[in-house]
């Protein structure tokens, strides 16, 4: 099964102070008033074809030969998708603990219609800092965006091991995941006897009954942003439920909330930079309407997020604290 990790949703229901005119389906939005400005924000969504349990496993596999590769094939649940950062954990080998330092290339490539690799997109040289952690490295500059389909990230030995067939291994490698469900997205390019080929893991056996997409899914995983929908920027007096956001409104020192249904909820404060600020309020929420008022005089005048997290929704509502 296919997981997909929302990070941050900067979702705008509500927004006085912004006065952008975007195209969004209409069918998204109910009862929108005329004159209304419709936004579309950024989200940030992180992919994944893991578990994320590699440690319980103590699984990792790499490249030995320059040019040869490990990906994973990754879904946007939206499009476009504009790629920003790719992540792996790099891996060590008790013979040799400094392999986990050795630099490849981040690589991504486009997918046909029968889920196989295709065209290269891009690639950038990293160099690991830290073993047995996930490491994520900004690929911005790539300027890569998924318009359609799906995609593969990963990575790609610079040079040959120089002991391939010994005993200590000196090649890049990344943790899998031993952990079940298992989801059969992992690939290797690599020379098995045919020349260097594309394979899905769920081809590559380590002997004749053990196949290896049997047992783990390659850690490779990336973030990026999509385009959000359905949000509506009002004046300071105006308010509108849109499905299947819940209501938030905004304004300095108080947050006024509509929950269709009681349960918790958590309201935070974010900068303008995506960055959490403080939590204003955790707990159990009653259904129907509710105001927090919150000391804000500490902050420094300027932009922020009111982000309004319930057990199925997120919604985010842009302040402008000024004096």
């Amino acid at each position: 099964m296919k997981k997909v990790l929302v990070v941050l949703a900067l979702c705008v229901p509500f927004a006085a102070m912004l006065a952008v005119n975007l195209q969004v389906d209409p069918s998204m939005l109910r009862g929108v008033p005329s004159g209304a400005s419709v936004l579309a924000m950024p989200e940030v969504v992180e992919l994944a074809e893991d578990e994320g349990d590699w440690e319980s496993g103590g699984w990792s596999m790499g490249v030995l030969y320059k040019g040869e590769r490990l990906a994973v094939r990754l879904s946007p649940g939206n499009h476009p998708f504009e790629i920003k950062e790719a992540g792996y954990i790099p891996y060590a080998f008790g013979a040799n603990p400094d392999n986990w330092q050795i630099a490849g290339d981040l690589v991504f490539f486009g997918a046909n219609a029968q889920g196989e690799p295709t065209t290269e997109l891009g690639r950038k040289t990293f160099s690991p800092s830290t073993p047995y952690e996930l490491e994520w490295f900004d690929v911005s500059d790539l300027n890569i965006t998924i318009s359609s389909g799906d995609f593969f990230f990963g990575f790609e030995a610079l040079e040959d091991s120089p002991n391939p067939g010994g005993g200590v291994p000196t090649y890049p490698a990344t943790a899998a995941d031993f952990a079940k469900p298992l989801h059969h997205r992992s690939w290797i390019y690599a020379d098995l006897g045919e020349g260097p080929t594309w394979y899905p893991l769920d081809n590559v056996y380590f002997d004749p009954d053990w196949m290896i997409g049997d047992s783990i899914d390659l850690i490779l995983r990336v973030k990026g942003e999509v385009t959000g929908v359905g949000e509506v920027v009002l004046g300071p007096d105006g308010a509108i439920e849109i499905t299947p956001l819940v209501n938030v409104m905004a304004s300095t020192g108080t947050v006024d909330y509509t929950l269709p249904t009681a349960g918790d909820v958590e309201i935070s404060l974010w900068d303008a930079l995506g960055r959490p600020v403080k939590t204003l309020y955790t707990g159990h929420a009653d259904a129907g309407e509710h105001t927090l008022t919150w000391d804000a005089s500490a902050l420094p005048r300027g932009a922020y997020f009111i982000r309004l997290k319930t057990l199925n929704t997120v919604s985010t509502a842009k302040i402008v604290l000024i004096d």
